[in-house]
């Protein structure tokens, strides 16, 4: 949600600076000044897809186009004679811009290489979530809602459980798991949390691996993981958490696998 409210942000700018480029009224400083604005929205954003892993094509072209259209203006601006003592100005922006394109492709090329460890197929959407429990008000919802800034939280027990049901049977690939408990005191509360494929109402069908171990690290990208549940046909998937413990989970995203997706 964070990342879409930056996006915003950034498209707003853009839209200011493309009204602004015939503009013969508009002063220097003004275009001047959305080119720094524009640029600081991609800073922000590119910050927080590296740290809350958000990361996807969509959101990496949106910057390519933002780039492209703020070299455009920047290019616009060079021209202009009033340029004067704000020249410098324009070579700072340029040289961050420059470092800006440098970062979208290494982050282009990391996105690629997850992808391709992962074989990720298409998403399945969940037509319902449930937990055994709530706290509070972090009801399992909040696992899908695409905001990694919020999740769900069962009450203290044993043998919990989260549920992802599909809208029909699907075949699974690859589950992915953002930890909700990224604090020191918590992450570990997910430790040996198993994933399993929902054939039916009693039956289920483990993932590999059996159960999560959970790394060190206290953020979004230290604290996400994957399991594969080979192509199994189901209704859904399960979360269950033997030990006694919390189960948080930031998001949960299930997808099939790329066979099923592969044209012939």
């Amino acid at each position: 949600m964070v990342v879409l409210l930056v996006l915003v942000q950034l498209c707003f700018c853009a839209a200011e600076l493309e009204d602004l480029q015939p503009s013969l009224t508009a002063t220097f400083e003004t275009k001047l000044k959305v080119c720094e604005a524009l640029e600081t929205a991609l800073v922000e954003i590119m910050a927080l897809m590296k740290t809350q892993a958000t990361t996807s094509n969509i959101h990496i072209q949106e910057i390519k186009n933002t780039l492209t259209l703020l070299d455009r203006g920047i290019e616009d601006l060079k021209d202009k004679d009033e340029v004067g003592d704000l020249k410098d100005d324009i070579g700072e922006l340029q040289v961050e811009i420059s470092g800006l394109k440098n970062q979208v492709n290494e982050l282009k090329k990391e996105l690629d290489n997850v992808k391709d460890k992962r074989g990720d197929g298409e998403l399945i959407p969940a037509a319902k979530v449930q937990q055994i429990s709530t706290h509070q008000d972090y009801i399992a919802d909040r696992a899908v809602d695409g905001n990694p800034n919020s999740f769900s939280h069962t009450l203290n027990g044993r043998n919990l459980w989260f549920r992802y049901f599909f809208a029909k049977t699907e075949k699974v690939g690859k589950v992915k798991i953002i930890n909700g408990a990224i604090e020191l005191c918590c992450y570990m509360r997910l430790n040996g949390v198993r994933v399993v494929v929902m054939l039916t109402d009693v039956h289920r069908v483990p993932c590999q691996p059996n159960s999560l171990t959970i790394r060190e690290g206290q953020s979004r990208s230290a604290q996400t993981y994957f399991v594969d549940c080979g192509g199994v046909e189901g209704m859904g998937v399960e979360l269950n958490l033997p030990p006694t413990s919390f189960l948080e989970i930031s998001e949960i995203e299930v997808y099939s696998p790329v066979e099923a997706t592969d044209k012939p």
